[in-house]
C-alpha cells in the first residue's frame, strides 16, 4: 500500500471512528436527558435553600443532577412537582430557571403564635420554632391578618414576616384608616379590641353589637370589666366562671383594674371581626351578659338594674350545672 492509500484509508477509518463515537456521545446524552423519572401520580422533588447552595439535593436525584452538572445549571430552592412521569431534562430545566410551584397557606386566627406557627409551619420550609420567635415582637402580632396567601415552599421565617406585614399594610386601606381615625382608635387598639369581642362572642351576627357596647364604654371613660382580658392575664382560657378574686389580678391586661384597653391583642383575630370594630353598631348598651339558654348569645342592657337581673340568670345556670370554676 502506498502512502498516500494508506493516509486515505486512515482518515477514512478516522471519520468512522468519530462519526461512530459522535454518534454514540449524543446517543448517550438523549437518554440521559429524556429518561423517564417520577411516578404515575403527581410526584414533587424539595430543594432547600442550603440544598441548592451546595447542590445536596442531587444525590436524592442523580438522574436530575446528571442533566444539570452536564449544562453547568445552577439550581433554585423551592418544590418542584410533575402530574405523571416526565423526562428528567424537563424537571432539570424547571429547577434550573426556578419554575417552583406556590402553595396555598393559611393563616389561621388563633389565641396564640405557637397556634399559628404550627399550622404554617406545615406547609412551608420555615419550622415552627422559627416562625414563633420572629412573629412574637407585639410590633408583628398586631399586624398578623389571618388570610389564605399564595407562598413559595421555601419561604423561611424572616420571608413570611416580611410577607405578613405586606399583606397588612395591604389590609389596613384608606378607608380602613379613616373608619379607626374617626372612632379615634389607632390600627392597633382596633386590633387589640377585635381581639376581646371575639373571645366574647363566637356569635358573629352580634360581633358589631358587642364592638359597639366596648366604644361606649371607652367613650364614657367606663372600665371595659372584658372577662375575656382576665383570663387573658391569668393564663387560663378554660375557666368558664370567673370569681371576684380573679378581677384584683396585677396585670396590665386586667380591663377591670386598668382603664381603657389593654397594651396589646389578647389574641390574633379573624379580619371579620376587625371590620366587626371598624363597622360597629351604634347603640345605648353598656352592659352584657351570656344568655343562661346555651344559644352562645348575649343579653344587652343600658341600664345596671337590667343587666343585674341577666347576670344573675347566668350565675343561677352556673350553680344550677355546678359550675364554679
Amino acid at each position: 500500500m502506498t502512502l498516500k492509500r494508506w493516509v486515505r484509508a486512515t482518515l477514512i477509518v478516522g471519520t468512522i471512528v468519530s462519526a461512530g463515537l459522535a454518534a454514540s456521545y449524543a446517543w448517550f446524552y438523549y437518554k440521559m436527558w429524556n429518561r423517564p423519572v417520577g411516578s404515575e401520580n403527581v410526584w414533587c422533588i424539595e430543594i432547600t435553600p442550603s440544598e441548592a447552595r451546595s447542590d445536596e439535593w442531587m444525590a436524592r436525584h442523580p438522574e436530575i443532577a446528571s442533566v444539570i452538572q452536564w449544562r453547568r445549571w445552577s439550581s433554585y430552592a423551592g418544590r418542584y412537582c410533575e402530574n405523571g412521569i416526565t423526562s428528567a431534562h424537563q424537571v432539570a430545566r424547571r429547577i434550573a430557571t426556578g419554575q417552583r410551584e406556590e402553595i396555598t397557606v393559611t393563616v389561621p386566627a388563633k389565641r396564640s403564635v405557637q397556634e399559628v406557627a404550627s399550622v404554617i409551619a406545615a406547609k412551608i420550609f420555615a419550622d415552627s420554632a422559627s416562625i414563633v420567635q420572629i412573629l412574637s415582637p407585639d410590633s408583628v402580632q398586631w399586624q398578623i391578618v389571618p388570610n389564605t396567601y399564595n407562598m413559595y415552599w421555601e419561604t423561611d421565617a424572616s420571608e413570611l414576616r416580611t410577607r405578613l406585614l405586606t399583606e397588612s399594610q395591604k389590609w389596613w386601606t384608606r378607608k380602613r384608616m379613616d373608619q379607626a381615625w374617626k372612632m379615634g382608635l389607632s390600627q392597633k387598639e382596633v386590633v387589640t379590641l377585635a381581639s376581646i369581642v371575639q373571645e366574647e362572642t363566637a356569635n358573629k351576627a352580634e360581633a358589631k353589637t358587642v364592638a359597639g357596647l366596648y366604644l361606649n364604654r371607652l367613650n364614657r371613660g367606663m372600665l371595659l370589666q372584658a372577662d375575656p382580658t382576665l383570663k387573658f392575664a391569668l393564663g387560663d382560657w378554660s375557666i368558664q366562671r370567673l370569681l371576684d378574686k380573679d378581677k384584683n389580678i396585677a396585670s396590665p391586661y386586667n380591663t377591670y383594674r386598668n382603664q381603657g384597653l389593654p397594651p396589646g391583642p389578647i389574641r390574633i383575630p379573624d379580619a371579620y371581626y376587625i371590620e366587626a370594630v371598624l363597622n360597629a353598631e351604634s347603640h345605648n348598651y353598656l352592659y352584657m351578659c351570656a344568655k343562661p339558654d346555651g344559644s352562645g348569645t348575649h343579653a344587652f342592657a343600658h341600664y345596671y338594674s337590667q343587666h343585674l337581673k341577666n347576670a344573675r340568670a347566668w350565675q343561677n345556670m352556673l350553680n344550677r350545672e355546678r359550675i364554679y370554676r
